[in-house]
């Protein structure tokens, strides 16, 4: 397993630099679940540290902010409130963490099912395996930029468009799907939730509009 872990740095670099389903389809063939469990308590523990130090970070600024506003809250009430933020981190620190394992293996287990219903063919251990390799460095980049004020949210949302780019990829080399298939699998989510979002604003804009109608 020693020597796996050490090769992971250049296969994250060959995934990242190298886009393509045949990437992907040479990396599958290296899956293993100790490396995957490896590769996502890395990416926890990570995260966790980074949520936690950004709670810890914008701490000051809530409690200045609840200082300034100390006029209309009591000075007992306030003091509770300032211990409860000040326990905050690490809290979150370890929420994250649990969060990023459950939440990771309950949407693949989701994607995969989909690629599944769309013919594909491989694994769930080469499928997990293989998300692993961009999911973690793309990441925690993600979570670094954001903390950069202004072009942060565009980093952010460039990494994510390219996080489903290598996705496509990856589904089309493990599942050996056409690209129209994997597209299709990787974004049927996306575009249902879209689907959906569009269909309660219009459902809300008319109940607003009936409302005002009715209204004497």
């Amino acid at each position: 397993m020693g020597d796996a872990i050490r090769q992971l740095p250049g296969q994250y670099l060959r995934v990242l630099t190298k886009p393509g389903a045949a990437t992907f389809a040479l990396e599958k063939g290296k899956a293993a679940w100790n490396i995957v469990w490896v590769q996502l308590l890395v990416l926890g523990v990570i995260s966790a540290l980074l949520s936690g130090l950004v709670t810890a970070i914008t701490l000051p600024l809530t409690l200045n902010s609840l200082n300034n506003s100390s006029s209309s809250i009591s000075p007992s009430s306030l003091e509770q409130i300032k211990t409860v933020f000040t326990a905050l981190p690490i809290p979150i620190a370890i929420g994250t963490l649990v969060f990023v394992i459950v939440g990771f293996f309950i949407g693949t287990g989701i994607l995969f099912l989909i690629a599944k219903a769309f013919g594909g063919q491989g694994t769930f251990l080469q499928y997990t395996y293989s998300y692993l390799l961009f999911e973690v460095p793309l990441s925690i980049l993600s979570t670094l930029v954001s903390l950069i004020p202004f072009v942060g949210s565009l980093a952010v949302l460039a990494i994510f468009i390219y996080r489903i780019i290598l996705q496509v990829y990856m589904t089309m080399a493990v599942h050996r799907l056409s690209g129209g298939r994997a597209t299709l699998a990787v974004l049927i989510l996306p575009i249902i939730a879209i689907i959906l979002a569009c269909v309660g604003f219009f459902v809300l804009i008319a109940a607003i509009s009936n409302g005002i109608r009715s209204t004497p």
